[in-house]
């Protein structure tokens, strides 16, 4: 038994490490910035959390635990490298998890949350107990990681750590790539790539170790090239190996024939909205597919799946007005997501928060662009995500966006956190959907407002 110790431990990601290292046996504390309830249900569970870094964290200490955007020059993590206390970076206990069995990880620059949801889902209908790690928290299992006692690994893969690259995977899916956690100006910065083309080789690295690949034959994405070498095995919406037939798509979910190799298995129903959703179904089942998985666990896997936390996650009502909160937070994600909204017929007030200041200054025209499908934006302050702005402030931004979307003839405004809330409050009326969008504490704002139940 060895005492791990997590920095950041608050995070979805970390904490369900935490809770994986502490069902395998081992001791188990960390620390956080800011204590939370999800914190607070760490230490019911016997975990120790402590507020704020320190050194004296270390005692008793075996390896430490530090995701890629926590610097080495921080004290804690300087003083546990002078002691010799083994520094990890979170995929490296990842990695170890992972090797414990038949492991399958999902990465890319959006879908990957929903895709190993599903994925996970899948294996559970075949009732092998698979062990699961995701970035957020999945109802099916009670939180963002399951310790199962099968022989399945399922783990969403961050391509923002650039040490993704090193994995080495039965079954590794690859659901898209774009030119997100780019550095903007080439300098290395945690969690961005130097460049698109270091992105690009980490996940060419991250395909030629694992022993089958998945990947989207869509060509914009390049997968094809990046996975060459491997045995593999292609999705995509209309073609590939594994793609859809006799789509149907409802306001609040969608119905397709899944294909595979040519053959038509059957029909599947999800409860999830969105042509992107059908695509992030298509790569679980290709990868429950090789893995030898049968068509009716895909079948019933797939149906069970309500979503993951923050993917057009249903939060209440507010006089009549449906609430959604999706973490969206690029251009790509924002606009399939948009897309969906608008096919439930509903009126879409879309409330965004721009995500770090290097992504927002690169994407603002196309959150521009996505924005244009809804029918009333409201612009918040970028999230920093502790970034600080490089040419653009945060009100520079958010006007930009806000000014194009008037050229546009669509309403939308830059405001406060407490003016917007106080603004949705007064006008939430039946027939609206109000979609609350980001990364960052955007999330809060629409609980806050299914909180109220009627307007003041």
């Amino acid at each position: 038994m060895k005492h791990y110790h997590l920095m950041g431990i608050g995070g979805v990601s970390m904490s369900g490490l935490a809770r994986i290292l502490r069902k395998d046996g081992h001791r188990v504390s960390g620390c956080d910035a800011q204590l939370s309830d999800l914190t607070r249900q760490l230490e019911r569970e016997g975990i120790r959390v402590y507020q704020g870094h320190s050194p004296a964290h270390l005692e008793g200490v075996d390896v430490l635990v530090a995701s890629t955007a926590i610097q080495d020059s921080e004290p804690e993590l300087a003083t546990a490298q002078t002691l010799g206390i083994p520094v990890w970076r979170r995929i490296q206990v990842v990695a170890e998890i992972l090797k414990g069995g038949y492991s399958l990880g999902v990465t890319g620059s959006h879908g990957k949350t929903s895709t190993s949801s599903m994925l996970a889902s899948i294996f559970i209908a075949t009732q092998t107990d698979p062990t699961v790690l995701l970035g957020a928290e999945l109802g099916l299992i009670g939180g963002s990681a399951k310790v199962g006692t099968g022989p399945y690994r399922i783990a969403e893969v961050d391509e923002s750590d650039p040490l993704f690259r090193f994995l080495e995977l039965d079954v590794a899916v690859i659901t898209n790539l774009e030119a997100d956690h780019v550095s903007p100006d080439g300098q290395a910065r945690p969690n961005y790539h130097t460049s698109f083309e270091a992105l690009q080789e980490a996940v060419r690295s991250f395909a030629g170790r694992a022993k089958h690949v998945i990947y989207n034959s869509e060509p914009r994405w390049r997968l094809q090239e990046l996975t060459e070498g491997r045995p593999r095995s292609c999705f995509g919406l209309l073609a590939g190996d594994c793609h859809a037939a006799n789509i149907e798509l409802a306001p609040f979910s969608s119905r397709f024939d899944l294909v595979w190799r040519g053959q038509n298995l059957g029909s599947v129903q999800l409860q999830v909205p969105g042509e992107h959703n059908i695509s992030n179904a298509l790569a679980a089942s290709a990868a429950a597919l090789v893995a030898g998985v049968p068509f009716e666990a895909i079948q019933k896997g797939l149906y069970q799946y309500t979503g993951a936390s923050r993917r057009f996650e249903k939060v209440g009502e507010l006089n009549g007005a449906l609430i959604v909160d999706d973490y969206a937070h690029n251009a790509t994600k924002l606009f399939a997501l948009l897309k969906a909204a608008r096919n439930t017929g509903l009126r879409v007030r879309a409330v965004f928060q721009p995500h770090r200041y290097g992504r927002s200054e690169q994407e603002w025209p196309l959150y521009a662009k996505a924005l244009e499908q809804a029918d009333e934006a409201l612009v918040l302050d970028v999230y920093s995500a502790e970034e600080s702005p490089l040419t653009l402030t945060s009100a520079q931004i958010a006007e930009r966006i806000v000014a194009h979307l008037q050229t546009k003839g669509l309403p939308a405004r830059y405001d406060t956190w407490d003016n917007t809330l106080d603004y949705l409050r007064q006008s939430a009326a039946p027939g609206d959907l109000i979609l609350t969008i980001g990364a960052g504490s955007v999330s809060r704002l629409g609980r806050l407002l299914a909180a109220q139940k009627e307007a003041v």
